[in-house]
């Protein structure tokens, strides 16, 4: 590693960081140094050459230049962090549509890169990326903008269905997505996600980069939207997002007979507007 490369590193060691408060105080401590060394290292290798002298002298501006290097601005670093990460926690406003999107967890059983920093950031990109590109394909409907995405801090891992529940109601989300990747020697990634909504769980396991299921993803989004915005008593707008999600369902029926995604919809848009008590079909635990 470079001396180039030192500020990207400080920055991923404070995203990861913020998993725990004793990792995040760690990971400080390691900046305040890792600065410092590097600000001395510099300010010896350019002294001696200024002033074309054989030893450097450290005298007062070397101090206020340690003092700016290795604690303010790490500190200033490490709070804009946690500032951030507490942002993205926030709960989601009472007429808001939000989908949170926990971190992975991500571990490999790869002998060759067991646990490396490196591969674990690489496959955390990974989860990101993949939901990147379901919020973009989103866009292209015209309810999408309803949706209000978001990704979770690093704290907040998710590891089974009861917090997952907790995690939801905290945040007053419509969806809490969550799951986990696994890197095996010479195999493709194992991907399991599961989403968890007020009353439904939709769980994916056994998936690979090829067979990501971003049909189902689009569908039971708007799906869970509309519903969710139904027990709210806004009919007119669940009724939009229904329609939204039906052309989704048909796509759905024609992969999966059995889920009978239109009819389910079809039901629903024929009952009372405002009315939540209906059986909802369409809306399988497992996939």
């Amino acid at each position: 590693m470079g001396i180039t490369d030192i500020p990207d590193q400080i920055a991923k060691a404070f995203k990861y960081s913020l998993r725990s408060p004793g990792a995040f105080a760690l990971s400080l401590v390691t900046a305040i140094v890792v600065f410092g060394f590097a600000y001395d290292l510099i300010y010896s290798f350019w002294y001696v050459r200024w002033h074309n002298v054989k030893d450097t002298q450290y005298r007062l501006p070397y101090f206020a230049g340690l003092v700016l290097v290795s604690l303010i601005i790490p500190l200033t670093i490490g709070g804009w962090a946690y500032l951030r990460a507490r942002a993205q926690g926030r709960p989601f406003r009472a007429d808001e549509i939000g989908i949170a999107i926990a971190p992975f967890d991500v571990f490999s059983v790869d002998p060759e890169t067991l646990g490396t920093a490196s591969t674990l950031h690489a496959l955390d990109v990974v989860s990101t990326q993949f939901f990147r590109v379901v919020q973009n394909t989103l866009r292209e409907y015209p309810l999408a903008q309803e949706l209000k995405f978001r990704f979770l801090p690093q704290y907040t891992k998710i590891t089974s269905k009861q917090e997952a529940l907790e995690r939801l109601d905290g945040l007053r989300a419509t969806m809490l997505i969550w799951g986990n990747i696994t890197q095996r020697s010479q195999q493709p990634l194992e991907i399991r996600l599961e989403m968890q909504a007020a009353v439904h769980t939709y769980d994916f396991s056994e998936l690979t980069i090829e067979h990501f299921p971003m049909l189902p993803l689009q569908y039971f989004t708007f799906f869970e939207a509309a519903q969710a915005v139904e027990r709210r008593g806004d009919a007119d707008r669940a009724r939009r997002l229904y329609l939204q999600a039906r052309p989704l369902g048909a796509q759905m029926d024609q992969e999966h007979p059995k889920l009978r995604c239109v009819e389910s919809i079809d039901a629903i848009l024929a009952k009372a507007p405002g009315t939540t008590d209906h059986p909802v079909q369409g809306v399988p635990e497992n996939v």
